[in-house]
């Protein structure tokens, strides 16, 4: 008999149809599952969280929270792995330059260029013997090449007699120390083929570095070229430029190709206004830097209002002045060519009374220091 109320069968279950209603399913867990795609942090958070609290109150929801976990975590590892992949690439990248250039300079630049004790006979006459080539008193005077010199080489071109400085791309291409004999280029590298102290001698520096090397080099009708200690090759050719290391080899089309004396060279860097570029002599001396300036269209009324705001100031290029400086760089300048305002003072001690409490600084002019060894020390 019945009263009206489902009773337990005999085997102690309630009657088909009235089954307990199903665990609610943790919100976290969806969160944490949803997140997975989207946020991984708090899908990480959410997810253990949920795990908590399904293992305390029976909710549904504990294969939502594990997937979410290991989706995030998947994530997390999968990212780590991209960094580090992008991490080692920009380090092998930048080893690549600083083993190829020098970083700077340091690698290559010594004190002094790395000349053998005897001369190498690199160079050749001019066909033309009767071409005057020095001045009676033996002093140097400039090779009479004109247009027809690229065709002649830098193999055409006599080794002077002195290698005192004569012109101003002697004074620019050649660190103020030397004659140049042949300048080079393309889009990311110069060389200049100069002699200096009696010896042909490779300066090449990179844009992209800033630095510069000095060489013993040798030379044919169609190109000079230079070997570094480490085996890297420099090479400056009519139509290519390349630079071998022992990984890698560079290869860029030639942009410049003349000769030392190429009315094209005269002034090199001049900006054109009312104070003309200046070539310090490196000496050691003691330079205050004013201001400087890199932009291109902006340049020459930069410079200009510096020079005016510091009377009896000069202008320079940094890369065509001492071995301390460094060139255009990637880093410092985006590669572009760098102008400094300056003046120079009687020593170290009156430039670093003169820039104390100012926003000036000091460089030292020197072809003894490497590459960005310039700063001037105060106190």
């Amino acid at each position: 008999m019945s009263n009206g109320n489902l009773q337990p069968n005999q085997h102690g279950f309630a009657p088909q149809g009235y089954a307990a209603p199903p665990a609610r399913t943790n919100q976290l867990a969806i969160a944490s599952f949803v997140l997975a795609f989207v946020v991984t942090l708090l899908s990480i958070i959410f997810g253990h969280v949920a795990l908590n609290q399904i293992k305390r109150t029976g909710e549904g929801g504990r294969g939502l929270a594990l997937a979410g976990l290991w989706i995030s975590y998947l994530s997390v590892v999968a990212a780590l792995t991209a960094v580090g992949v992008i991490w080692v690439t920009a380090l092998n990248a930048q080893h690549a330059a600083s083993t190829s250039f020098g970083s700077g300079g340091a690698v290559y630049a010594a004190p002094t260029p790395y000349y053998n004790s005897t001369p190498q006979p690199y160079y050749s006459a001019p066909a033309d013997s009767s071409q005057p080539i020095y001045g009676s008193d033996a002093t140097y005077a400039v090779p009479q090449y004109s247009t027809a010199s690229a065709a002649v080489g830098p193999a055409g071109v006599a080794q002077p007699a002195s290698s005192s400085p004569v012109s101003d791309a002697d004074r620019a291409y050649c660190q103020n120390r030397g004659v140049l004999l042949w300048l080079a280029g393309s889009a990311t590298y110069r060389g200049a083929l100069c002699s200096i102290d009696g010896f042909p001698t490779l300066i090449s520096m990179a844009n992209d570095v800033g630095g510069n090397v000095t060489l013993p080099a040798r030379s044919d009708a169609s190109s000079f070229s230079a070997t570094a200690p480490d085996g890297t090759e420099y090479s400056y050719g009519q139509g290519t430029v390349t630079i071998t290391t022992a990984s890698k080899t560079f290869t860029e089309p030639t942009t410049e190709w003349e000769a030392g004396n190429a009315s094209s060279l005269s002034s090199p860097g001049d900006l054109d206004i009312s104070t003309p570029i200046s070539y310090p002599v490196c000496d050691d001396s003691v330079m205050i830097v004013y201001g400087t300036s890199w932009n291109s269209a902006t340049n020459a009324d930069a410079v200009q209002n510096l020079l005016d705001a510091h009377p009896g100031s000069s202008y320079m290029r940094t890369d065509l002045s001492c071995r301390a400086f460094t060139g255009p760089s990637t880093a410092s300048s985006e590669g572009a060519y760098v102008y400094a305002v300056y003046s120079v003072e009687s020593g170290q001690e009156a430039a670093c009374k003169a820039i104390s409490g100012t926003p000036y600084y000091g460089r030292v002019l020197s072809n003894s220091r490497n590459s960005g060894d310039n700063k001037l020390q105060c106190g």
